[in-house]
């Protein structure tokens, strides 16, 4: 699990972009693993020998697979936006909870005082 990130600083746009680069390829590894960051570099020398037809075949793969990756990043996104959104509700309902609980015992505390 990924070290909590501080809030601002060059040592949180550090820890962001390598948390970009990891949730980067791990939604490609399932579309296209010739598109992994490692892997990238390597693209030209690994089809040095294809045919102008196989390099326009590999290009279209990989429109695909961009596309494919925008679709996954933006489901993840919304995943996470329903995270947030659910743990600021369950957040608030225990705070409330508390709350009521602590101004039920100061009312049961000055009944018993009145009584």
């Amino acid at each position: 699990m990924p070290t909590p990130l501080p809030q601002s600083g060059v040592h949180a746009d550090l820890a962001n972009d390598e948390l970009a680069k990891q949730l980067y390829d791990i939604l490609m590894a399932d579309i296209e693993p010739d598109l992994l960051l490692a892997n990238i570099p390597a693209l030209d020398a690994q089809y040095a020998g294809e045919t102008p037809e196989e390099h326009e075949a590999r290009m279209k793969r990989y429109e695909t697979a961009y596309k494919k990756f925008d679709a996954a990043f933006a489901e993840f996104m919304s995943d996470v936006n329903a995270e947030v959104r659910t743990s600021k509700r369950e957040s608030l309902a225990a705070k409330e909870a508390a709350a009521q609980h602590s101004d039920q015992q100061a009312l049961s505390s000055l009944e018993t005082a009145f009584s």
